[in-house]
């Protein structure tokens, strides 16, 4: 008799857990989706296949309708304001967004915040003329300033006469944006006290043919490509991690990336871990659409060395499935 009542008591659990999931189904299926407009510069660019992928995958997760805006390049805070806009009249619950480069972006985007409308930034805060303040928005990024820290010391510790007398040249993304200040500043910061010259920087934008550029320029010893675009151009034209006898360190967030470094196109990759920038960026919007006293939080997500002997290590191999 005891047993029987034990039987029934658990098969009553079950029913009300079934019942618990059908009910919550219920309600989710009636209640619309949350729609978030993603905005990227040239949207399309593999650069962005990791964060792509973690932005899908969470947004899936959360049930949420995620837009990611048919873009090009964009120049300025008039230009991404416009994609704003659109959203806006589309009637779009929050955004994530990649700051446009320049001064103006930081106002535009206070007004947008004093608007109410919900945002958060991803893979760099907006860019500040004083490089020691802080916008105080909500980011989802990498430490850029670390990511051009780590780079320089690969050159240092794969350098055996610790740069001496060697010359450099530094390729960056945007100008006038955070994470090519910040990822200038790391490298400069780490080759400090070393013998080496920084012998040019150069500014990379979309479309622009990175080799001639580089050709025109005074010859170095080591090439610091900070932009993955740069990176996977001068990467398809070199020859065992060199080019143009310079050898070649880069900030990769492409598959192109990772395989120039397995074809031993490349010396030495930093990358960041998009696809982490991406589904913590959903995951932030979702809390807040969810629970609207939530305070978004600011989150700075892993970079990782990555060298052609580490390709296949299980490790390795885990942070690398999340681009496919």
């Amino acid at each position: 008799m005891k047993r029987n009542r034990i039987t029934f008591l658990i098969a009553e659990l079950i029913l009300v857990a079934i019942a618990g999931i059908f009910i919550n189904r219920i309600f989710r299926e009636d209640n619309p989706q949350k729609r978030v407009a993603v905005i990227l510069p040239d949207s399309g660019n593999t650069r962005w296949e990791g964060l792509v992928n973690g932005l899908k995958q969470s947004a899936q997760v959360n049930n949420i309708h995620l837009i990611i805006c048919n873009t090009d390049e964009i120049v300025s805070a008039d230009d991404e304001k416009e994609l704003i806009d659109e959203q806006l009249e589309n009637d779009v619950d929050a955004f994530i967004i990649c700051p446009a480069p320049g001064t103006d972006t930081k106002d535009m985007l206070t007004s947008l915040q004093a608007e109410k409308e919900t945002f958060v930034l991803i893979t760099e805060d907006a860019y500040m003329a004083d490089d020691t303040e802080s916008t105080g928005f909500v980011t989802i990024k990498p430490d850029n300033y670390q990511i051009g820290y780590t780079l320089g010391r690969q050159i240092i510790k794969n350098d055996t006469d610790k740069s001496a007398g060697k010359k450099i040249g530094v390729i960056v993304g945007r100008a006038e944006t955070e994470a090519s200040v910040s990822r200038v500043k790391g490298l400069t910061d780490a080759l400090a006290g070393y013998n080496c010259e920084f012998a040019w920087t150069y500014n990379q934008n979309s479309g622009k043919d990175t080799c001639k550029a580089v050709d025109s320029l005074e010859a170095v010893d080591y090439i610091a490509a900070m932009d993955t675009e740069a990176l996977d151009t001068l990467g398809e034209n070199a020859e065992n991690g060199y080019y143009k006898g310079a050898e070649i360190y880069g900030v990769g967030t492409s598959m192109k990336s990772i395989a120039l470094l397995d074809y031993n196109k490349i010396k030495c990759l930093v990358v960041p871990d998009g696809y982490s920038i991406g589904y913590e960026s959903v995951n932030e919007i979702a809390k807040k659409l969810g629970r609207p006293l939530y305070t978004l939080k600011s989150h700075e997500e892993a970079i990782r060395v990555i060298y052609k002997d580490d390709l296949f290590s299980e490790e390795t191999e885990r942070f690398l499935y999340s681009y496919e």
